[in-house]
């Protein structure tokens, strides 16, 4: 699997070479090899090559937001061939991955959206991250508020099921 991102302005590329024993990526070309230390949902820890680094993620759908040292990261899901796909994708439904709370929304019902279009802001451990569509359609339903909080695994956001196309 691999993923592209933006890292202070420069896209990057990271491809996963190998799982176990230990965790071998590929970044821009740089093989690195990390192991994952257990800690509680949501934080990590790795060793990357002999230096240990914390941080915290936060799943959804196809993005990934990483909070490493300070810095926030936000990186997308890529199947091979460049085509976006993973779990949510073309699904109906956005869950929470992790609980928070709801700092704005930016959705609203019968709207119509395109992949990309900022859906809502939420905020969960401290890191604040805005929820893009992932792809385009309809909203039927929006199941959370302004400063609500919510549960891991939570809907957040419903598209209404596609019916030949576009919104």
């Amino acid at each position: 699997m691999s993923y592209r991102f933006d890292l202070l302005g420069k896209e990057l590329d990271l491809a996963i070479l190998a799982r176990r024993p230990a965790l071998r990526f590929a970044l821009d070309g740089h093989s690195v090899t990390a192991e994952e230390r257990p800690a509680e949902s949501g934080a990590f820890a790795l060793d990357i090559d002999g230096r240990r680094v914390t941080g915290w993620r936060l799943v959804v759908g196809d993005d990934i937001y990483l909070r490493i040292e300070g810095r926030n990261l936000h990186l997308r899901r890529q199947q091979e061939g460049g085509d976006t796909g993973g779990a949510n994708a073309g699904g109906n439904d956005i869950l929470a991955e992790m609980p928070g709370t709801v700092i704005s929304l930016h959705a609203a019902v019968g709207q119509a959206v395109a992949e990309g279009d900022k859906l809502l802001v939420i905020e969960s451990m401290k890191l604040q991250m805005s929820i893009t569509a992932h792809r385009a359609g309809r909203i039927a339903k929006v199941h959370v508020a302004e400063n609500a909080t919510f549960d891991r695994g939570a809907a957040l956001i419903s598209f209404a099921k596609d019916e030949g196309g576009a919104p």
